[in-house]
């Protein structure tokens, strides 16, 4: 076929017709729904159910606000809620906040101004109490500096004569820094002769000797310093000298060493050129191991998918029937939901009655004995739920099955690929052909490192030859060397050592001639700075004896006693400032008339302060009992208006739920739907009757009239859904039977004849699209060789207008009955066709 061609197929499988005629309403409406396209319909279902649901919380959204503001209208007014909440209740309760408000306000009002002329009370005595105190406090205050006078004049008289003192305090301060000055000159003078001593002088040298002395040891620094380059090149000579030493045993020991390699060399290339053999063979074998690792790990491969494909099939086995246990413990559960549900309904329909309001059912205004509920009530979601957990554990069932029959058939295929061999054999010849690897790859790889050693070898002998020789060439120049310059470090260290007279060496003669100079010329330094000091010391004296008779102090001594420092000189001021400060104030504030108030008796201020605070309290108890009852008021103003419109709203939204519940309980098959059908089931009914007519003309054929396929609307048995049924209508008893009790041919028949009259009734809904061909799988080994005839009679007929009819059966009766054929032969290498007679 071509691509056009295969996607027109459309496939009626022949077993599972048989099955449809067995099954129950459930089971017929998958079918169905797949053939004929009812999904708008349960889509209808679904979102009148939707609405139901949301119309079902929209009112108790609604109930829920209505208590919720009834319950903040209590909690505002203090009340219990009544049982019936009204608008009227509402507006009652703010009519009586709002007089409770004016009658709190009128109290608040009297105690104010109660409060006013007790506060006036308190504050006059209050400032009748400040004044008496601060006027005992001044007369306190002036006695206490009438007493300090005397303490005062005295300071007043120090601080005068400590500013005139101020005036030669810096010349004093310079006669004092002057003959620091002199006596540190003098003990400098002293230390630096007790250096002389140190350095093999006198400490008692004159000026003069000691002049003579600095002179002459200057010019012995000078002497020496020309001896420095004599020193140097002494020091230099020796340093060849050993420098010449070293690298002649440096060369002894190096030639020592290369010698001893040379005789190393000749066994190392020895066991080179054995390693380079053995790596040339391990590169002429590695290419036929490599060749049977990858044939051996294919094999593996193989081996090992197929164990694990025959644990993952015996897994899904298991998996299959597991699924299968709760495929249908969940249908029985559905089963169970569903007959809890009817119980819920009829339960639902009970609430609803009301006395002197007809019945919905049966129209009676009396309801002497209502349902009521038994265990957990089931709802219309519950149902649905259990459905559709039944519908998913089916799903996953064939599921599964697809899964175990891929697994099995790629297990097969794997089987036919593989060699002989166990899984554990194959694993063992693979363990050995990769051990071989591990060790023949190394060992080729080795060839070239081997071959570039033995290069390495010869090059490393013929290096090590010239560098032999280069050393014993060295050794014998180093040693000419090291005589050469120790022969003139000899003779200049003797010139050297006549010259130091007995020094030990050039630096040390150096350093002691240094030190002579330098104790000489610190000796005379602190001469000259002693004379500049004690001159310096006498200028300082005469100028603080004129600065002091200046300043009126008859010498210096006096001048010195009145000297005070300046914190002093600021603190007594300040005193002073403080004191005076005081008086003024102190006489001053008591001349203000406000303090002119006699000091008994002392004002009442306790007595008129627990009088304001009584008024206080009790005004407190009344603004508070107004502002709670203005509270309540403003409250209830805001929320009586909101509960009222609550209530209004409620109306509507109970009416509009009433009805959408009737209406999707109508079209699922609850409420006022006598035969509990839903609407999908209702429309599948109408195609399933014109199915059961389209199969009933080709059943009654084949059976010689006997059998006629009805379709029935009737109620089933233990509350199932009704719309779907299907009867076998048996003309020779006159009655109508379970199509269960058919027997096998007869549910052949009738199944086939399902089969066609549902490809008319499809064909008539894709609008009157042309079937080409019909294909029939199996089922005529059940038949009578008369039966069969009428059924190949029917088939024959449907191959009116060139329609093609095709037969798939094992049965060797139909053979010799069909012309044109096309066999299926197995073989062990799969199967073979053969075509005959056309």
């Amino acid at each position: 076929m071509s691509a056009e061609q295969f996607f027109q197929v459309v496939l009626l499988p022949q077993g599972e017709f048989a099955k449809f005629l067995r099954a129950d309403s459930p089971s017929r409406a998958q079918l169905l729904e797949k053939l004929f396209g009812t999904g708008r319909y349960r889509s209808a279902e679904e979102w009148l159910v939707g609405r139901r649901i949301a119309t079902s919380k929209a009112v108790e959204t609604a109930r829920s606000e209505v208590a919720l503001a009834a319950a903040r209208v209590a909690q505002a007014t203090g009340v219990l809620e009544p049982a019936e909440v009204s608008a009227a209740w509402a507006s009652d309760l703010e009519a009586r906040a709002a007089a409770a408000v004016a009658a709190a306000e009128a109290v608040v009002a009297r105690l104010s101004a109660r409060r006013v002329d007790a506060r006036e009370a308190a504050e006059a005595a209050r400032q009748r109490a400040s004044a008496q105190e601060r006027r005992q406090t001044l007369l306190a205050l002036d006695e206490q500096l009438t007493l300090r006078r005397p303490e005062i004049d005295r300071l007043r008289a120090e601080a005068v004569a400590a500013r005139r003192s101020a005036e030669v305090a810096a010349t004093l301060a310079q006669v004092e820094a002057r003959s620091a000055d002199a006596a540190a000159a003098d003990r400098l003078r002293c230390r630096t002769r007790a250096v002389l001593a140190c350095v093999g002088l006198g400490h008692d040298l004159a000026i003069t000797q000691l002049q003579e002395t600095a002179v002459a040891a200057r010019e012995r620094i000078g002497a020496l310093d020309a001896l420095r380059e004599l020193a140097g090149a002494i020091a230099a000579d020796e340093a060849l000298a050993v420098a010449a030493a070293q690298e002649h045993e440096a060369a002894v020991a190096t030639t020592a060493r290369i010698e001893d390699r040379l005789a190393a060399l000749p066994a190392q290339r020895a066991r080179l050129v054995g390693a380079v053999d053995a790596a040339q063979a391990a590169a002429l074998r590695l290419p036929a191991v490599l060749a049977q690792r990858d044939r051996l790990q294919a094999a593996l491969l193989d081996a090992q998918a197929v164990a694990s494909l025959t644990v993952a099939a015996a897994q899904l086995r298991e998996e299959v029937l597991l699924a299968r246990e709760k495929s249908v413990s969940l249908r029985d559960k559905a089963a169970d939901v569903r007959e809890a549900r009817l119980e819920g309904i009829r339960f639902e329909l009970a609430s609803m009655l009301v006395d002197d309001d007809p019945c919905p059912v049966c129209g009676s205004l009396f309801h002497p004995d209502p349902s009521e509920v038994r265990g957990e009530r089931v709802t219309r979601d519950d149902e649905d739920d259990a459905r559709a957990a039944a519908e998913a554990a089916q799903r996953e069932v064939e599921q599964l099955g697809r899964r175990l029959a891929a697994a099995e058939a790629e297990r097969d295929t794997l089987l036919g690929r593989l060699e002989d061999g166990t899984l554990e054999s194959l694993e063992a010849e693979l363990v050995a052909a990769e051990q071989e690897m591990s060790l023949l790859e190394p060992a080729a790889l080795r060839r070239e490192a081997a071959e570039a050693a033995v290069a390495g070898v010869d090059a490393e002998q013929g290096e090590l030859d010239q560098q032999r020789s280069a050393l014993q060439v060295t050794a014998v120049e180093a040693e000419r060397r090291r005589g050469e310059a120790r022969a003139r470090a000899g003779t200049g260290r003797s010139r050297l050592s006549a010259e130091l007279a007995g020094a030990d060496d050039l630096d040390a003669a150096v350093s002691a001639t240094t030190a002579v100079v330098t104790a000489a010329e610190d000796v005379l330094a602190a001469e000259a700075a002693l004379v500049q000091a004690e001159a310096e010391q006498q200028a300082a004296e005469r100028a603080a004896v004129a600065a002091a008779i200046a300043s009126g102090f008859e010498d210096v001594a006096a001048a010195a006693a009145a000297v005070r420092p300046a914190q002093w000189r600021a603190q007594a001021e300040a005193v002073l400032r403080d004191h005076d400060d005081q008086q003024a104030a102190t006489t001053a504030r008591l001349a203000d008339p406000a303090l002119d108030v006699p000091l008994e008796p002392p004002a009442d201020v306790e007595g008129t302060a627990a009088a304001l605070t009584a008024a206080d309290l009790v005004l407190d108890e009344a603004t508070a009992a107004a502002a709670t009852a203005s509270g309540c008021s403003r409250a209830l103003s805001s929320l009586v208006p909101v509960l009222t419109g609550l209530l209004t709203e409620l109306g509507p939204v109970l009416e509009q739920a009433r009805q959408v519940r009737a209406l999707a309980d109508l079209c699922s098959g609850a409420g006022a739907n006598a035969l509990r059908m839903t609407l999908s089931s209702f429309v599948l009914a109408a195609r399933l009757e014109e199915v059961a007519a389209a199969a009933s003309e080709r059943l009654l054929r084949m059976t010689q009239g006997r059998f006629s396929l009805v379709h029935t609307d009737g109620s089933a048995r233990g509350g199932a859904r009704s719309g779907l049924g299907l009867l076998a209508r048996d003309t020779w008893t006159g009655h109508d039977r379970e199509t269960s009790t058919l027997s096998g041919g007869e549910t052949f028949l009738a199944s086939l004849a399902l089969a066609l009259g549902l490809t008319d009734v499809v064909t008539a809904e894709a609008g009157g699209s042309r079937i080409e061909a019909l294909f029939v799988d199996e089922g005529f080994g059940t038949l009578d060789e008369q039966t069969l005839d009428e059924v190949m009679d029917v088939l024959d007929g449907l191959r009116e207008g060139g329609r093609i009819v095709g037969l798939v059966s094992h049965v060797a009766e139909l053979k010799a009955r069909i012309p044109a054929q096309v066999e299926v032969r197995k073989g062990r290498n799969g199967s073979r066709l053969a075509v005959h007679g056309c």
